[in-house]
């Protein structure tokens, strides 16, 4: 276990400290809401806050005014390999039911405790966008925030009215296994993986996961960087903006904003924070999630898994 603590320190050193950083550009602040503004916003007409966490969460205690929206926001895919996007009229019909009006403004939030959770709101809000829904922000910091900063709670469920969403798939949103395929050893498309060390590098993998390894060429920037839940006990917030600039920086991604990013992860969980991370804080405008993530690659026959490298190493 201290090894891979030392690990996680050691890589996060080289993410911050490779490079110098030149600037900060924010994306729009409305797409982060934080505990103050929400707990002022309640009553905000065409309001909606949906708690994306784990089922049995809602009914203990929730945000007052929100609604369970545990989903599913991913099924198992029709080949059976691969947890990805459910079809655009089941989404369809999900979100609506939720209360969600095409000029609703959509407030997501998960327990707040880990980044996994906040993955959870981050996969909600890039399916969200896959839609071509935009009008979405993350509560930082999730219910744990909410709940450190003393705020009240209910377990009174909502009862919204079916919404009138009515959102169209973007296909420049998501990345497909062919797209992947093709783009691969691309100069001019990076692949960011939200995994962590061990699995990157190809020395673990989850059971689910066929072979060991990352995307040839791909650039590590795990998603547990990107918060720092836990430290001193703090809830999952986002690293500062200057904090993940430098990251990215470090990672070697190109600071043109137009860049074109693949994030991936094990399950596309991680790399929908990786693309949060990406498009809404730093403002890259070019970020697609590789939906089958590495779940559905490793399975994929003929396609290369890079082990023992890192991705910017040239051969």
């Amino acid at each position: 276990m201290n090894t891979v603590y030392k690990l996680k320190a050691f890589l996060m050193s080289v993410v911050l400290l490779m490079f110098c950083l030149p600037g900060v550009v924010s994306a729009a602040d409305t797409n982060l809401v934080t505990v103050d503004w929400l707990a002022d916003s309640l009553h905000q007409e065409n309001l909606v806050i949906l708690d994306v966490s784990e089922f049995i969460h809602y009914e203990k205690k929730h945000i007052p005014g929100a609604v369970k929206g545990f989903g599913p926001w991913m099924t198992m895919n029709r080949d059976f390999v691969g947890f990805m996007m459910p079809a655009e009229a089941d989404l369809v019909d999900m979100i609506r039911g939720f209360g969600i009006n095409d000029d609703s403004f959509v407030v997501l939030y998960d327990e707040g405790v880990t980044s996994a959770d906040t993955a959870k709101s981050a996969r909600a809000l890039w399916t969200l966008h896959a839609l071509g829904h935009d009008n979405v922000a993350i509560l930082d910091g999730g219910m744990a925030a909410w709940e450190q900063d003393d705020q009240s709670v209910s377990t009174a469920p909502a009862a919204p009215l079916t919404g009138n969403f009515s959102g169209k798939l973007v296909a420049d949103k998501i990345a497909t296994l062919d797209e992947v395929r093709q783009k691969t050893g691309s100069a001019n498309v990076f692949f960011v993986d939200n995994r962590i060390p061990e699995q990157y590098f190809g020395h673990e993998k989850k059971s689910e996961i066929s072979r060991f390894g990352h995307l040839p060429g791909a650039l590590l920037w795990p998603d547990t960087y990107m918060t720092i839940a836990g430290e001193d006990f703090a809830p999952s917030y986002f690293r500062e903006t200057a904090d993940l600039e430098l990251m990215a920086k470090g990672i070697h991604l190109p600071a043109d904003k137009k860049t074109e990013i693949i994030t991936y992860s094990n399950h596309g969980l991680a790399a929908a924070t990786g693309y949060y991370v990406l498009h809404d804080i730093l403002g890259y405008t070019n970020v697609k999630v590789f939906d089958g993530s590495i779940l559905e690659a490793s399975y994929a026959e003929g396609f290369p898994m890079a082990v023992n490298r890192w991705g910017w190493e040239k051969k």
